[in-house]
């Protein structure tokens, strides 16, 4: 196990031990939570522990930490960490949403999300992710392809032409990638409604880019805030 795979361990056990480790400024998504700063991300995981198996599937380069696991009860879940220097810099957890997960109320504003005119289910640009190989690329954005269509709500189908897979981060390293994703889902509902889910995706390409093997965890849906009105 690497130092940087242990750190994140504890982390996730909420262990005080991890601190050293991780940057004051550490952001947190996980469990429906948003915290900011260590201390508040070691109390989230404190409450919600999140236990790694002995045998996590992990792809990690000098800057990007991606581990793919299942709970006890069999349930895939993912973790992408940003490192800086070996550093925690960013923790995001794609898995089950806590019961007691509250968003801050927000204020409505009025969004286009076509305002790009790219109407394709998956987005993202190459460039903005130097750490992946080019040929891979399409295989990227075919798995956030996948993880939409397999964010179906309480059994419907979501709105195909409006609901939307975004690249956050992806890296690469012997063969093998990993990607997360931000999925705004449109459920196929009257009236519509939306909300946000993470993707974690790894997966083992040959040479020429085709995907031999892959692994797909999608959190839960994450809260919605209330709508603060003045």
């Amino acid at each position: 196990m690497s130092e940087a795979l242990r750190i994140l361990a504890a982390l996730l056990r909420g262990e005080a031990s991890a601190a050293d480790a991780m940057a004051n400024t550490l952001r947190t998504e996980a469990l429906g939570f948003a915290a900011f700063g260590r201390t508040d991300a070691l109390d989230l995981f404190a409450a919600h522990p999140l236990a790694l198996s002995a045998t996590p599937h992990v792809l990690e380069s000098s800057r990007a930490l991606a581990v793919l696991d299942a709970t006890h009860d069999g349930r895939l879940f993912g973790v992408y960490a940003e490192l800086a220097d070996g550093v925690l810099a960013r923790v995001w957890v794609a898995g089950a949403t806590a019961a007691d997960a509250r968003c801050e109320p927000a204020v409505p504003l009025a969004r286009d999300d076509f305002l790009s005119q790219l109407r394709v289910p998956c987005q993202g640009d190459a460039r903005d992710h130097p750490g992946i190989d080019a040929a891979r690329w399409p295989a990227v954005l075919a798995l956030g392809t996948e993880a939409l269509a397999a964010s179906s709500t309480n059994g419907r189908p979501i709105a195909a032409s409006s609901s939307r897979a975004v690249v956050m981060h992806a890296f690469g390293a012997d063969g093998r990638f990993a990607a997360l994703y931000d999925l705004r889902i449109l459920e196929d509902t009257s009236p519509r409604r939306s909300h946000r889910r993470l993707a974690l995706a790894a997966a083992r390409c040959d040479g020429a880019g085709t995907v031999l093997h892959s692994r797909l965890a999608i959190s839960d849906a994450l809260p919605t805030p209330a709508m603060a009105i003045f």
